[in-house]
């Protein structure tokens, strides 16, 4: 839970860190340390605070620690409670948080939520997806539409770059009729260092990580914390005969993050899941408040031959 006076207060001022769409890990990180993305198109220049008396590397290690220290060993009845509790919040926060807030499908009608978290296809050289990634977008497309075609109530979220955009594209033309939201909380990075770490990761500076973990926990608060018409925030359903169908399409750091977070697992452990290109993770969330991952990195629609990872 935030709690206000902690070693959270924030000082300093804000300051606005342009996009770079379309690069690699390898390329964001592999120059200056100022190369991770929160903007986009919908908000052009969004503002990350910056501490004065305080380096973002430590701010880093305190919110690690923080994230770390709230996984218990019995599940916690509360959770949805306190990640919609802002107050006190860091400034460092406030962005992801009031993108979040604009991201949020509303339903208060709705028993179950169903959030299938897509990998992008295959990315192409010359074009948005590789002919191979095309065939697994197809693919991918037809096996949700065979799960939640008939849901009544369907939205898609992407990432803003180009192969999720692409991919989404192809699900929203074989779903029909259905509402694409872009979220830049989805932009790819590396929210924690996983433990164990690659070396590569290691030598990650920590300002670049405290962006990513920033822009994560957004998106967590996006897709998990469920908004009513009363503007009460519930990460449960409110108990009603529909369902949703929300769908996520983006990168698999993202999303494996998301995925322990929203089960209560050690976030740092989100390395040691493994998702192909195009392939579905199926969250299940009630109104009694239970959450059940049913798939991690299905792949049963794609034969073996369309199955890729990079």
């Amino acid at each position: 839970m935030w709690r206000r006076g902690s070693a959270w207060t924030a000082l300093g001022r804000a300051v606005a860190f342009p996009g770079r769409r379309g690069w690699s890990l390898s390329q964001r990180y592999s120059s200056t340390g100022v190369t991770s993305q929160i903007t986009g198109k919908r908000l052009a220049s969004v503002a990350v605070g910056c501490l004065a008396f305080v380096s973002a590397g430590a701010v880093y290690d305190l919110m690690s620690q923080w994230v770390s220290k709230r996984i218990e060993e019995e599940w916690a009845e509360d959770w949805d409670e306190e990640l919609a509790d802002e107050e006190g919040a860091p400034k460092e926060m406030a962005a992801a948080f009031a993108l979040a807030r604009s991201l949020r499908y509303q339903r208060s009608n709705v028993g179950t939520r169903h959030l299938l978290f897509v990998r992008h296809a295959q990315p192409g050289e010359e074009a948005e997806l590789s002919p191979l990634g095309l065939q697994q977008a197809e693919l991918a497309a037809q096996r949700i539409f065979s799960q939640v075609g008939l849901s009544k109530y369907k939205v898609i979220f992407h990432a803003p770059s180009a192969e999720a955009k692409a991919t989404a594209d192809v699900i929203q033309k074989r779903l029909g009729k259905v509402l694409a939201k872009e979220s830049d909380l989805l932009v790819e990075g590396v929210p924690m260092v996983p433990d164990p770490a690659p070396e590569q990761l290691q030598q990650l500076p920590k300002d670049v990580l405290f962006k990513d973990m920033v822009r994560a926990e957004g998106a967590l608060r996006t897709h998990l914390v469920w908004s009513t018409q009363f503007s009460r925030f519930h990460w449960r359903p409110a108990g009603g005969p529909e369902s949703t169908a929300e769908i996520v399409v983006g990168h698999g750091n993202q999303m494996r993050y998301v995925l322990c977070r929203a089960l209560q697992l050690n976030p740092n452990v989100w390395s040691r899941f493994a998702a192909g290109h195009a392939t579905v993770s199926w969250l299940e969330i009630s109104s009694d408040g239970s959450v059940l991952l049913r798939e991690f990195g299905g792949s049963g629609h794609l034969p073996p031959e369309l199955r890729t990872y990079r």
